[in-house]
């Protein structure tokens, strides 16, 4: 029997650590929400460290070691018995800035990479998402909320990756990426399932037309749907109205985005395992072995919590169901339905 060690390794400013922390504790969540690293050192620790310094982290489960942090310094805290050091990465800083300005004829990917530029933030992959005649990103919302509002009109999860880049990807959550086993990874596991009530998401544009470059894409219609319409709100189906979505495809795709993933969430939960430094929001995995009435999989995760400190190295993560109804494909499947409705 081979003994794991976690281990850990932090660089804050010009300073790397190893051994001296109390606690070590990562938390990764897909947009709206933001990463946090907090650092916990005794009192006494030659710590030389300021706001904004940059800072990594790397955890080592015993058998694979990944960078699972890049970020800046946002507060210090100091007492008589420790200091605690946070850092943010792209999401958080984004969360800072309220931008004001309009785009024209951009896709979602376009709109997510100027609002990065302005911030001085950087962009990995992203889903082409939506075509937009026009999108205005006010003040009323936080750069990081736009970037999940518009991104989620196409079912992409945003997320920050170990470089600090923002991305987002449709979450295929039919075959798993890891499996994990009961008993010797998973320590423990917890599945809620909810009424899934809502049956409809509609969602309506403003100008109904075909394709942004028709000459009416900026014309308000009193019809959306072209007689066409919907069941009215009900307790089974749920309206919202959004004016940037100007065609029928792109609205089709942002309610079958919706009830893709309320669905999802109707059959979660939430498992505990010995530290997984390879579990980030939108990885899909499998568990075996579980007991009778737990989910197997495959599922998505939304939110990991990485943990080390004297009592032990843990990882514990939020997931949501997957399976063949969050295919990709079921997105086309839904806006095809919708389309040919309105022809």
């Amino acid at each position: 029997m081979t003994l794991l060690i976690p281990s850990y390794s932090v660089q804050i400013g010009s300073q790397l650590w190893k051994e001296q922390a109390l606690q070590v504790q990562l938390t990764l969540a897909a947009a709206p929400l933001i990463d946090v690293m907090t650092v916990r050192f005794p009192a006494a620790a030659p710590l030389d460290a300021d706001i904004g310094d940059d800072v990594q982290l790397t955890l080592n489960s015993g058998e694979t070691e990944e960078k699972v942090f890049t970020g800046v310094v946002q507060a210090i805290r100091r007492g008589f018995s420790s200091i605690d050091v946070k850092a943010i990465n792209a999401g958080g800083l984004l969360s800072q800035y309220c931008p004001a300005v309009t785009y024209e004829n951009v896709t979602t990917a376009t709109v997510v990479r100027n609002l990065c530029s302005d911030a001085d933030m950087s962009t990995g992959s992203l889903e082409t998402g939506s075509e937009l005649p026009f999108y205005v990103a006010d003040p009323a919302r936080t750069a990081w909320q736009h970037i999940h509002r518009i991104c989620a009109w196409s079912g992409a999860l945003v997320s920050v990756s170990a470089e600090n880049e923002v991305q987002s990807a449709v979450v295929n959550a039919t075959q798993a990426d890891i499996a994990l086993r009961y008993g010797r990874e998973v320590l423990d596991l917890g599945r809620i399932r909810n009424a899934a009530r809502i049956e409809t998401f509609v969602v309506a544009g403003e100008s109904g037309v075909g394709s942004v470059s028709s000459p009416d894409a900026h014309r308000p219609v009193t019809d959306f749907f072209a007689g066409n319409r919907p069941d009215r709100p009900s307790p089974t189906v749920t309206w919202t109205w959004a004016p940037a979505l100007r065609t029928t495809s792109s609205a089709a795709t942002a309610g079958a985005a919706r009830k893709r993933n309320y669905t999802a969430a109707a059959d979660r939960g939430v498992f505990t395992a010995f530290l997984q430094p390879k579990l980030r929001p939108g990885i899909v995995l499998e568990m075996q072995d579980l007991p009778s009435g737990l989910t197997d999989g495959p599922v998505w995760i939304h939110s990991v919590r990485h943990t080390l400190s004297s009592q032990g190295a843990l990882t514990r993560a939020e997931y949501f169901k997957g399976g063949d109804s969050f295919d990709p494909l079921a997105l086309l499947g839904s806006l095809a339905g919708a389309i040919g409705g309105l022809l």
